[in-house]
């Protein structure tokens, strides 16, 4: 039989292929990891990663069924001159000779629209493109989307992939409204989690990466507002290309968070191991002030933890199948739905959020319509 190549592009996947490289991936990233792995199960299918340089050998290599090959500075924030040159020269002749005949991609940069121009203007191949968070609609002007490269070339992938798709019903929205690009809504998926016992759950979780947006400041008020209550917090530190002020600021938190006597601080966890730390939740908590569907939604899910969310509800999914609480940004509110969780109430909620993920969330979910436009298109 022959086989499909397809092949993804994203600079900081590779941690997640090889957990002994510095973790620097997002929700993004783990979407396009589960899906190439998904996608190099099936047997009609073949998988090229193009990943970002962590130092690893220039030499491809095979890790979870999918190869990996590394293009020279990708993911570098500083280059000098000389690097530059030489991270566009083996860009575009990695997307110029690359073999697959699929490019899928997910993120708001210049490289979908590099992508777009080498797959699709250039070669005619085919393109699927997976928006990752509400705000990826938002590039509406130069100025919005940080610089007229990254915003005429993103907007060139976007109008030029032969499918776009979306995480919710309003995402969906929001691009129409906001870019006039339609789409097609298609859920995040996540490989089924081990069995749970909801009589060894523990701690409120929270979990995500250390940017302004996330507001994890909020989650520390929390600690500190409950201290009959034991928390964990999973927080890599900042990227050193977040603003001074910001980094100042995360500095302090990751201080008071280390020596909160109710919370226990994880800088990092490897991925493959993060699912136990959902399993043994009694929440998880959200503090983010806008997201796309969360991974960290899915898995807590699957591991029977219910959400208490701030303020993210996506398409309302927590609300209309009683996952937890979503609070409309009233920290009083979230205050009180974690001092009253008994363990009845967590087992309710816990079983129905266990449920809506295997129901909704299965990788199938997600991996079955990629595999579906992909076969049809090569029938």
């Amino acid at each position: 039989m022959k086989k499909t190549q397809i092949a993804f592009l994203s600079a900081n996947a590779y941690p997640l292929f090889n957990p002994d490289a510095p973790p620097a991936f997002g929700g993004a990233e783990v979407d396009q990891y589960n899906l190439a792995v998904y996608l190099a199960q099936q047997p009609d299918f073949s998988v090229i990663f193009y990943v970002g340089d962590f130092g690893q050998p220039d030499e491809p290599e095979i890790r979870d069924g999918v190869q990996l090959e590394k293009i020279r500075y990708f993911g570098w924030h500083q280059k000098t001159p000389k690097q530059k040159l030489v991270f566009y020269s083996r860009l575009w002749h990695t997307l110029w000779r690359s073999p697959a005949q699929v490019m899928l991609t997910e993120m708001a940069n210049d490289m979908v629209g590099w992508a777009a121009l080498f797959f699709k203007v250039f070669r005619n191949k085919y393109m699927i493109h997976r928006l990752a968070s509400d705000n990826d609609t938002a590039f509406t002007s130069p100025s919005a989307a940080g610089g007229r490269r990254a915003y005429h070339l993103y907007r060139l992938g976007l109008y030029r992939a032969d499918e776009v798709l979306t995480q919710t019903v309003q995402q969906q929205r929001l691009l129409k409204e906001r870019m006039q690009v339609e789409s097609r809504v298609v859920p995040n998926g996540f490989p089924a989690g081990d069995a749970i016992c909801f009589h060894e759950k523990k701690d409120i979780l929270w979990v995500g990466r250390c940017i302004a947006l996330k507001r994890p400041g909020l989650f520390l008020q929390l600690a500190q507002q409950l201290p009959h209550l034991s928390f964990k917090m999973i927080m890599p530190p900042p990227s050193p290309m977040e603003p001074p002020a910001f980094l100042a600021q995360a500095a302090e938190m990751i201080t008071l968070a280390k020596s909160l006597p109710n919370l226990t601080f994880l800088p990092s966890v490897p991925f493959r191991e993060i699912q136990a730390h959902y399993n043994s939740a009694r929440a998880l908590v959200n503090t983010s002030e806008y997201e796309g569907f969360p991974n960290s939604f899915v898995q807590a899910c699957l591991g029977g933890a219910p959400i208490a969310s701030l303020k993210v509800d996506p398409d309302g999914v927590i609300t209309r199948h009683g996952l937890g609480i979503c609070c409309h940004d009233d920290m009083q509110q979230l205050e009180k739905f974690l001092r009253q969780l008994d363990n009845d109430t967590l087992r309710q909620l816990g079983t129905g959020a266990l449920n809506y993920g295997r129901e909704h969330h299965q990788m199938e979910v997600m991996g079955e319509p990629y595999a579906a436009m992909i076969r049809q298109r090569f029938a």
